[in-house]
């Protein structure tokens, strides 16, 4: 006989089980309403394709643009403190709808499974956001915006030259007992709302967004973070692109600055870290009174050849020092880093060979990181359906604490598919 107390916990599991799947039957009727959507303009023929399906009515004041990719890869993986590992692993799923009002208003919806979102088993709604342009010189942005910083936050994945970016946008620094956890330099998520225009050659965005900087979270405070970029276009201006897929007829040359002010919060990755490594549960986070990132890179295309660099200086201000050792008492601690990459098509539009570097110095001990990589890129449909082969080799100090370092080895094989 059942207790009540297993009775309860059925019912209560049979209730979050029904709660899902009618959430799930939400989603696969929004994605059927919103695919279907365009099937109903082929009787007038205002149905048609580029990067994606396109509808548009007869006057053209309202288009409804839906486009997705898939991202499914084979890995192997070796490093000097844990086990080898073989795998086949989805790094992206996603399908986008973005509608346009006139011209003026537009809006977009994401839905992604991504294996570094936050419920990386589950279907995240992304990217919703919605705009209306003044004109090209002022525009204003609210939602899912996050920070602006650099050349390379603005590239899709789906034109990187490496299956991923270099370890400047992709490492974090987990923290050892030894010091305070510090992030990359990818730009964190966040709700808020977003400017941004083209002058002449000249461009700018500029973003307020909650401090939690979350997609999903909202503030417990009354704190906001800061990101701007500004930037010219000397010559052609090198787009959301890493890749010279279109093997430009015309040079294009871009230079960019950015900058982010983050505000107060606890360094609660460091007390995990140290209560961990200790066998403890006694540590301290630190409070960072604020963090402050600046940016500054260069990016060229020209004929099926692509180069990019950028360089990042962070300084991270404190409070308190929590558990910190002595010797990392400092009122700030300051970070750097930098990353360079190249590619080059021998066959223009089918065969790209590639290479990329980086490397973050973080002030303390055991947590610089550097990573050299190279790959090949087989472009089978346009940009739409390619292979991509790479080798990376990454050297993380953090992950052991003393003399020695962590070696990581990972070949990797990527499918891209889009439509």
């Amino acid at each position: 006989m059942k207790s009540l107390g297993s009775k309860v916990f059925l019912e209560f599991k049979n209730e979050r089980k029904e709660q899902s799947m009618k959430q799930l039957g939400k989603i696969i009727a929004l994605v059927g309403i919103l695919s279907l959507l365009p099937l109903s303009s082929f009787a007038d023929g205002s149905m048609s394709y580029k990067d994606g399906f396109m509808f548009k009515n007869e006057e053209e004041t309202f288009k409804l643009k839906t486009y997705g990719r898939l991202q499914q890869r084979f890995f192997y993986k070796k490093n000097d403190t844990g086990t080898k590992q073989l795998s086949f692993r989805i790094r992206r799923a996603e399908l986008r709808f973005k509608a346009s009002v006139h011209d003026k208003m537009s809006f977009v919806l994401g839905l992604r499974h991504a294996t570094n979102s936050a419920d990386f088993a589950g279907l995240n709604v992304t990217a919703v956001t919605g705009t209306y342009a003044f004109d090209p010189k002022f525009a204003v942005t609210a939602g899912m915006v996050g920070l602006p910083l650099d050349l390379m936050n603005e590239t899709s994945s789906s034109a990187y030259l490496l299956p991923e970016p270099a370890i400047t946008h992709t490492q974090n620094d987990s923290s050892t007992a030894l010091t305070a956890a510090r992030s990359s330099f990818g730009v964190p998520d966040g709700l808020g709302v977003n400017f941004s225009g083209d002058i002449s050659k000249f461009f700018y965005s500029a973003s307020v967004v909650n401090a939690a900087e979350s997609n999903y979270t909202l503030n417990g405070n009354r704190r906001m973070s800061f990101g701007a970029r500004v930037g010219m276009n000397i010559l052609d201006a090198v787009g959301g692109s890493l890749t010279d897929f279109a093997c430009s007829k015309k040079p294009q040359l871009t230079v960019s600055f950015g900058g982010m002010f983050q505000g107060k919060r606890s360094d609660t990755a460091f007390k995990s870290a140290f209560d961990d490594v200790n066998g403890v549960t006694t540590g301290v986070a630190p409070v960072i009174k604020n963090i402050m990132t600046g940016s500054g890179g260069v990016g060229y295309r020209y004929a099926g050849l692509s180069l990019q660099g950028e360089a990042y200086y962070r300084r991270t201000k404190f409070t308190s020092f929590g558990s910190l050792p002595a010797e990392l008492r400092d009122a700030s601690l300051i970070d750097s880093g930098y990353y360079g990459a190249a590619g080059y098509y021998i066959i223009p539009k089918k065969f790209e060979v590639a290479g990329q570097a980086g490397q973050i110095f973080r002030e303390g001990a055991d947590n610089d990181s550097v990573q050299f990589g190279g790959g090949v890129n087989w472009y089978i449909h346009d940009n739409n359906l390619k292979l991509q082969l790479a080798y990376t080799w990454a050297e993380i100090y953090n992950d052991i604490v003393g003399g020695k370092n962590n070696n990581q080895h990972e070949a990797t094989l990527n499918l891209h598919a889009a439509f």
